[in-house]
Parts: C-alpha cells; sequence; structure tokens
C-alpha cells in the first residue's frame, strides 16, 4: 500500500513519482464508487490534487506506463469528461473486468494481458499455507471474505496466509480488509463458525 511504503517526512508527490520509476504497469483497481468516492469534507476526492489515487495515476500517464482499469464488483467505465484532465486519458485505457462468479478466468484474462507488459511467462506461485491450516480452509476463509470485498479475498488471503500461523490469525489479519467493525465481526463469526473447533 502506499501510505506505507514511504517514509515519515518524505513528499509523498515525490516518493510516488520514484516508485512509478520501476513500475512496468500500473494496475488501477476501480470498484463501484470509485468515481464518486468522497472525502471526509464530502467532496469528490479525485477533485482534489493531492489525492493519491489521482497521483499515481496521473504519474503513470505522464511516463507513458501502461495503466489497466481492473473493473471490480461490478464497475463499469467511465467516460474522459468524468475525469480531471491529468487523468482523463484513463478512460481510453481497455479494461478488465474481476468478477466473482468468473473470479479464476477473470484473473487469467488479467495475468495473460500483463506478461507481456511485465516480461516472462512464469506462473503465480502457490499459496503458502500456514501450519496446520489445510487448502479447504483457506478457501472457506476467502469465500467468507469475498461476501465483504469481493473477488479481491482470494489475493488478500493468499498473500496474507504466508505471514500467519494458524487460521484463526489468518481470519484476524483479513478481517482487517473490512471496511467497518460490525462487519468485521460478522466476517469473523461466520468464518469460525465455518471451520473446524481449532479456530
Amino acid at each position: 500500500m502506499d501510505v506505507i511504503a514511504i517514509d515519515a517526512g518524505r513528499d509523498f508527490r515525490k516518493a510516488i513519482d520514484d516508485s512509478l520509476g520501476d513500475c512496468g504497469v500500473l494496475l488501477a483497481m476501480i470498484g463501484p464508487e470509485w468515481l464518486h468516492a468522497a472525502d471526509e469534507h464530502g467532496s469528490r476526492r479525485l477533485e482534489s490534487e493531492t489525492d493519491y489515487v489521482r497521483l499515481e495515476i496521473a504519474a503513470a500517464l505522464r511516463r507513458d506506463i501502461p495503466v489497466v482499469p481492473v473493473l471490480l464488483r461490478g464497475a463499469k467505465m467511465f467516460r474522459a469528461e468524468q475525469l480531471p484532465a491529468d487523468i482523463a486519458d484513463l478512460a481510453y485505457r481497455n479494461a478488465v473486468e474481476l468478477t466473482h462468479a468468473r473470479w479464476k478466468s477473470d484473473v487469467q484474462i488479467l495475468m495473460k494481458a500483463l506478461r507481456p507488459l511485465v516480461g516472462g511467462d512464469a506462473e503465480t506461485p502457490p499459496a503458502v499455507l500456514p501450519r496446520n491450516v489445510e487448502l479447504v480452509t483457506l478457501q472457506r476463509v476467502t469465500r467468507e471474505l469475498a461476501v465483504y470485498i469481493g473477488p479481491i479475498a482470494e489475493i488478500v488471503v493468499k498473500r496474507t496466509a504466508s505471514h500467519c500461523d494458524s487460521a484463526d490469525e489468518l481470519c484476524r489479519k483479513v478481517a482487517a480488509e473490512i471496511d467497518t467493525q460490525s462487519e468485521r465481526e460478522r466476517f469473523l463469526a461466520s468464518v469460525r463458525s465455518s471451520l473446524t473447533p481449532t479456530v
């Protein structure tokens, strides 16, 4: 995540620009509220010249880095006139859709599109399972999490799994991806009841 990767006291505009120097492709993850997401004052975030998302996309477009819009949770592409001028070209970039129903095939399409941009044909490495956690548990946690965050849940669970020592730790860590405390608690209650007694 960009905020975590930027050192305290560093100008985040320069940090973003520097990090894009090593970037082969930028994925713009776009949910249904992306275009109209508001800040704490109720203003559209994309209108702010200091919004992280706008800065990253604008910097990538300036450098002619391929920017792939990835549509999540049924999001639709927007028109150029709906965007600030410095990121309006995003509307003309060919998008890839990730859906819950066609998750595996959609991810394969995305990977196929990315390979020429980043080089190589290496397959995605398998998830590293936490100790004493079976693959079926990983799949159940993924299904439960997808209810709250959509198809990106598979990536979140696989990424987090390699840093966990138990299924319970995995559940607690991925729950942090859910927006509200009440939904996090519902997720934990639901996933724990669907797993083995050791969770």
